[in-house]
């Protein structure tokens, strides 16, 4: 069985991912986020984005300094985080 490296843990996005969709023309940080859903996963982004940049400035040749960051977007209304950790209902305030 051939090594699997994940680079985000939240969407089980691996570095096999990341390079098809390098190939295919996914080569800035913003088209990448919409392809492959990276940084979308529960923890935005924060535990992943700096190695999959890294990656990704690898794979296209460019300095990783230079890569935009993708834009990240809050929760359209706020969220209690007694709700998102499962300890309330949706009515739970």
């Amino acid at each position: 069985m051939a090594d699997k490296t994940v680079l985000c843990l939240c969407l089980d996005i691996t570095e096999q991912d990341l390079d098809r969709a390098v190939a295919e023309g996914f080569t800035d940080a913003e088209t990448l986020k919409r392809y492959t859903a990276s940084f979308m996963g529960p923890c935005q982004g924060k535990s992943c984005m700096d190695t999959i940049l890294a990656r990704l400035a690898d794979k296209t040749g460019v300095d990783p300094e230079s890569l935009r960051r993708p834009t990240l977007r809050p929760p359209a209304h706020p969220i209690r985080l007694g709700i998102l950790a499962g300890l309330g209902g949706a009515d739970a305030s």
